[in-house]
C-alpha cells in the first residue's frame, strides 16, 4: 500500500508533457468547435444550453489559470512544512510497529503457555485432592465439568420451580375449600392446570421426563377430583337399595333427587374432561373404561363378586365358573329396568344420548369375569376337564350376553365410530398364550376318548328300534346303530361347544383336527370290519384245501361261518350300512346348516388359513392354495361324504351278493334235475332242493325289509332279483341237463310264481313289523312292483311252457315256432298274444330249448 502510495506521489509531482498538453487542448476545441462557424459565427443570446464562443473561451481558460496559479503558490508555501510534520509521524510508527511486534512475540508465548497449562493434567497432592476429584484432570476438563454441571442445575432449577407451579395448582384443585358447594367448583383451577400442561407439551419434547412427571399429576388431579364425586354417588345409591335390585318409584323424592344430581355431576365432570383432554378411548373395551356414574355404580358389585368367587368362600369353586357368570348374567338381568329406564334419561339429558346404558353397564362388568379367568386359567392349564369347561361356559355367557341385545357400538367407547364384531371374553382369553392350544388339545384327548369308548361298546352295533323327532330330517326308516348314533351326537356336541367362538381361526381347528378325524376314525372301523368280513365269509373267499374250518381264541373255537353267513353275517353287513348311512346323513344336513355354510365361506375367502391348512388330507382341493374361484356348494365334508358314500355302497353291493351267494348255493343241486318230465295226473311237490333256496331266500329278504329303509330294501330287492334269475336263467335253462318238454316248461313257470309269493309274503309280514312308517302297501308307497323283476324270467317260462297241441285262446308251440322264423309283424303279434316281450333271436333261443324243436 505504501509502494503504491510513494508511486502516486511521484507521478503527480512530475511536470506536464506539452505534447499531451497540445492533445487535450486540439480534443478539447475539438469539441467545443464543431466547423468554422461556430468558431467565428457563434449563437448569440443568452442560454444555459448554448456553447462559449471564443472570446468566452478564452476568458474562461485565463480566470482558471488564475486560480489554479494561486493555489499552487499556496501549496508551495505549506508543502515542506507538511512532509516535516509527516516525517514526524511516519518515524512515531515505525517505532510504535516495533513495539507491537514484540509485545505481539511476548502475547503469543504466554497464551502458548496458558494453553499448555490448561490442557496438561493438574498433578495435586493426594492429602489435598477433594475425595470425589480425578486425579489428574486438566482445568479445562475441569471448566467443562462444572459448566456441564452449571446448565444441569440451571435446568433443574427451571424443571423445580415448573413442577411447583404444577403441583401448587394441583393442590388448588384438591383443595377442600375449592369444592364448595361441589367438587365441581375446582375445574377453574383444574383448567389452569390444564393450560400450562398443554404450553409445556407445546414446547418441550414428549420424552423428556418432566412431561412425564405433570402428564401423570394431571391424571392423579384428576382421578382425585373424580373419586369424591363418586363416593357421593354412591352414597346417594344407597337409599335405593343398590346393589340389589332397584325399585325406583318407592324411592323419596328426596333421595331421588341426589341420586339425580350425584349421577348428572359425574357426566357433568366427564363431558368437560372430553373438552380439556380430548377423547381418549382405550384400545380395547376390557379396559374398564366408560361412563363415570356406572363405574362409580360398578363397584359394590365388583367387591361382592371378588367376596364370593375370588376369596375362601364356599361358592368360590374352580368346577363351577358357571355359578360365576350366573352372578353377573343376574346383576345385568335385575338392574336393566331401572338402567334403561331412569339412568337412561339421565345419560341422555347430559349430553350422552347415543349411549346405551344397559350395554354401557355390561361392558363395564367384563373386567370382572376377565380378572377372574386372568387368575384361574393358569392354574387349569394342567387340568384340561376343568379347562376346557371353563372355557366353555365362557363361550356360553357370551352367547347369553349377544342373546340380551348387547351392542359394543351403543358404548361410550364406540360413539361415533364403528366398531369390530364383538369377540367375547372368550376371544380375550384365547388369545393369551398357550392357552387355546392347551384346551384344544383337552378337548381333542375328551372327543378321542369318547369315540373309543362308543366304539368298544358291547351294543355299539346294536340297531336301535326308535328315532328320535329331532333326527325325522334324516332318510325316512332309516334307523342307526347305538354307536352310529354316538358318533353323531359327538360330533354335534362339539359343534356345540366351539360353535360360538368368535373368529374362524379358532372354529377351523376344532373342525380339522377334531371332528373330521372322528368321522375318519369311524369310517376306518367300518370299512376295517369290512374287509375282516370279506376275508373270513366263504362268500366272498374260495374255498382253499387243506384250511381250517374255524379259529381258535383262547382255547374256544370258534366257527367264522356262523359270524359271516346266514342271518348273523347279514346283520353285520346291515349295521355296518347303517352305522355309515346314519353319519352320512348327518353330514348331509350339516352342509345346509348356516353355521357350516359360513365357515366353507369364511374359509374360502382366507388366503392364510388356506396356505396353512394345505396339507391336510381331509379338507378339500378346494379349500387349498392360492384362492380360486369356489363353488359354493362345496363343503368341508366334500371328501369324507365321498368316502362314506362309497363305504355305504361298499355295505350294500356285499349284502347283495351275501343274499345271492347262499340263495344259489342252495339251487346249485336243484338245477341239475332233468326238465324233459312227461305228463302226470299227479300234482308235483317242489323239490327238497328249491324249499331249501326258497328257505335262505325268504329268510334274508325279511332280515333286510324288516331293518333297512324302503328305498333301500327295493333297490337291494330288485338287484338280488336280477342276481338270482340270471343265474337260473344261465345255469337252469341255458347251461341245464335236459331240454324242456311242455310239463318242464309249466314246472319253471310254478317255480317262478313260487318265487314271487316267497318275496311278497316275506316283505309284507315283515313290514309290518318296523317300527315307525311301515311298509305296507309297499307297491303304492315305493311306486314298485314285486313281480317287475322277475318279469323277464316269467316270459321265459311262459314260452317253455306252450303247449304242443291245439289249444283254444292261446299260443301254441308251433305257432311260436313259425313266429319266430318269420318277420317283424308277425313277432309283434305273437308278443302281444301271449303278453310277453322278447326279440327275434332271444326268442329263437328260448324255443331251441325245448325237446320238440325242429331248428
Amino acid at each position: 500500500m505504501s509502494t503504491q502510495l510513494i508511486s502516486q506521489i511521484r507521478t503527480i509531482s512530475q511536470p506536464p508533457s506539452v505534447a499531451l498538453q497540445t492533445e487535450q487542448v486540439r480534443s478539447h476545441i475539438d469539441a467545443q468547435f464543431g466547423d468554422l462557424d461556430s468558431l467565428l459565427y457563434p449563437v448569440a443570446g443568452p442560454s444555459k444550453r448554448r456553447k462559449r464562443n471564443l472570446e468566452e473561451e478564452i476568458q474562461y481558460w485565463e480566470e482558471k489559470e488564475l486560480k489554479a496559479s494561486q493555489e499552487l503558490e499556496e501549496t508551495s508555501k505549506t508543502l515542506p512544512l507538511q512532509i516535516e510534520q509527516t516525517q514526524e509521524k511516519l518515524q512515531a510508527l515505525l517505532s510504535s510497529a516495533q513495539d507491537l511486534s514484540l509485545q505481539r512475540y511476548s502475547i503469543a508465548d504466554k497464551i502458548a503457555n496458558l494453553v499448555s497449562e490448561i490442557s496438561s493434567p493438574l498433578l495435586t497432592p493426594a492429602n489435598d485432592a477433594p475425595s470425589d476429584a480425578k486425579q489428574g484432570e486438566s482445568i479445562l476438563g475441569q471448566l467443562e465439568v462444572l459448566q456441564g454441571e452449571l446448565s444441569r442445575l440451571e435446568a433443574g432449577l427451571q424443571w423445580a420451580q415448573v413442577l411447583e407451579q404444577v403441583i401448587i395448582l394441583s393442590e388448588k384443585v384438591l383443595d377442600p375449600n375449592s369444592h364448595r358447594p361441589s367438587p365441581l367448583a375446582a375445574l377453574p383451577h383444574y383448567r389452569e392446570l390444564n393450560d400450562l400442561i398443554e404450553r409445556l407439551q407445546s414446547s418441550l419434547p414428549p420424552e423428556m421426563a418432566l412431561m412425564r412427571v405433570v402428564i401423570e399429576v394431571r391424571e392423579r388431579t384428576w382421578q382425585a377430583l373424580k373419586d369424591p364425586m363418586s363416593e357421593n354417588l354412591l352414597k346417594a345409591c344407597e337409599p335405593l337399595g343398590w346393589p340389589k335390585k332397584v325399585t325406583y318409584e318407592s324411592v323419596s323424592a328426596e333421595d331421588r333427587r341426589r341420586f339425580e344430581s350425584a349421577f348428572k355431576d359425574l357426566l357433568y365432570l366427564q363431558a368437560e374432561g372430553e373438552d380439556l383432554h380430548g377423547e381418549e378411548r382405550p384400545a380395547h373395551w376390557s379396559a374398564g373404561k366408560g361412563l363415570y356414574p356406572l363405574q362409580a355404580m360398578i363397584k359394590p358389585i365388583e367387591l361382592r363378586f371378588q367376596y364370593h368367587f375370588m376369596g375362601k368362600k364356599g361358592t368360590n369353586r374352580v368346577d363351577k365358573p358357571e355359578w360365576a357368570f350366573a352372578n353377573i348374567l343376574d346383576q345385568i338381568y335385575e338392574h336393566q329396568s331401572f338402567l334403561s329406564s331412569y339412568a337412561q334419561r339421565l345419560a341422555s339429558s347430559a349430553g350422552y344420548e347415543d349411549i346405551d346404558v344397559k350395554s354401557e353397564f355390561t361392558l363395564l362388568s367384563f373386567p370382572i369375569l376377565l380378572s377372574l379367568l386372568r387368575n384361574r386359567i393358569p392354574h387349569l392349564l394342567d387340568h384340561p376337564a376343568l379347562l376346557a369347561h371353563t372355557v366353555y361356559q365362557t363361550v356360553i355367557f357370551d352367547e347369553a350376553i349377544k342373546e340380551g341385545g348387547f351392542q359394543l357400538d351403543s358404548t361410550s367407547l364406540f360413539e361415533d365410530r364403528e366398531s369390530a364384531p364383538w369377540e367375547g371374553l372368550s376371544g380375550v382369553i384365547l388369545r393369551e398364550k398357550d392357552w387355546f392350544e392347551r384346551w384344544l388339545q383337552g378337548e381333542k384327548k375328551f372327543a378321542d376318548n369318547q369315540l373309543n369308548e362308543i366304539i368298544s361298546s358291547p351294543e355299539a352295533w346294536t340297531i336301535g328300534d326308535e328315532v328320535n323327532e329331532d333326527e325325522e330330517g334324516q332318510s325316512s326308516g332309516l334307523r342307526p346303530t347305538i354307536s352310529g348314533r354316538q358318533v353323531k351326537a359327538l360330533v354335534e356336541q362339539i359343534t356345540d361347544r366351539y360353535a360360538p367362538l368368535p373368529d374362524l381361526t379358532y372354529k377351523l381347528p376344532f373342525l380339522l383336527s377334531v371332528q373330521l378325524p372322528i368321522l375318519q376314525t369311524y369310517l376306518s372301523r367300518i370299512s376295517g370290519s369290512l374287509d375282516a368280513f370279506e376275508t373270513l365269509s366263504s362268500a366272498f373267499v374260495r374255498a382253499v384245501p387243506g384250511a381250517l374250518a374255524g379259529n381258535t381264541r383262547s382255547g374256544v373255537h370258534i366257527d367264522q361261518a356262523k359270524l359271516t353267513s346266514g342271518k348273523n353275517g347279514l346283520e353285520r353287513l346291515m349295521k355296518a350300512w347303517l352305522s355309515s348311512k346314519w353319519v352320512e346323513e348327518g353330514m348331509r344336513k350339516w352342509t345346509d346348516e348356516l353355521f357350516l355354510v359360513e365357515i366353507s365361506s369364511d374359509l374360502a375367502g382366507s388366503q392364510a388359513l388356506r396356505y396353512k391348512h394345505a396339507s391336510d388330507p381331509l379338507l378339500p382341493s378346494a379349500f387349498k392354495g392360492p384362492s380360486t374361484e369356489t363353488d359354493p356348494s362345496t363343503s368341508v365334508f366334500d371328501i369324507l361324504l365321498e368316502r362314506y358314500d362309497h363305504l355305504s355302497s361298499r355295505a350294500e353291493e356285499m349284502i347283495v351278493k351275501l343274499i345271492t351267494v347262499e340263495t344259489e348255493n342252495d339251487l346249485k343241486q336243484h338245477l341239475t334235475r332233468k326238465w324233459d318230465r312227461p305228463p302226470s295226473a299227479e300234482p308235483t311237490n317242489p323239490p327238497s332242493y328249491l324249499l331249501s333256496a326258497l328257505t335262505t331266500y325268504s329268510s334274508h329278504l325279511s332280515s333286510i325289509s324288516s331293518t333297512l329303509p324302503p328305498l333301500v330294501l327295493s333297490r337291494i330287492y330288485r338287484k338280488v332279483v336280477d342276481h338270482i334269475s340270471n343265474h337260473i336263467l344261465q345255469r337252469g335253462v341255458y347251461a341245464g341237463w335236459s331240454k324242456f318238454s311242455e310239463y318242464g316248461g309249466k314246472d319253471l313257470e310254478m317255480e317262478i310264481k313260487e318265487w314271487k309269493e316267497v318275496s311278497s309274503s316275506s316283505i309284507s309280514s315283515s313290514s309290518s313289523s318296523i317300527p315307525g312308517p311301515g311298509l305296507g302297501g309297499l307297491n303304492s308307497i315305493l311306486a314298485i312292483n314285486i313281480d317287475v323283476p322277475w318279469k323277464k324270467l316269467e316270459n321265459i317260462s311262459r314260452v317253455l311252457a306252450l303247449p304242443t297241441g291245439e289249444a283254444k285262446d292261446t299260443v301254441t308251440f308251433a305257432q311260436a315256432m313259425a313266429s319266430a322264423w318269420a318277420g317283424e309283424e308277425v313277432l309283434k303279434v305273437f308278443n302281444e298274444r301271449l303278453g310277453v316281450r322278447l326279440g327275434k333271436e332271444e326268442l329263437q333261443g328260448i324255443l331251441r330249448r325245448r325237446v320238440e324243436c325242429w331248428r
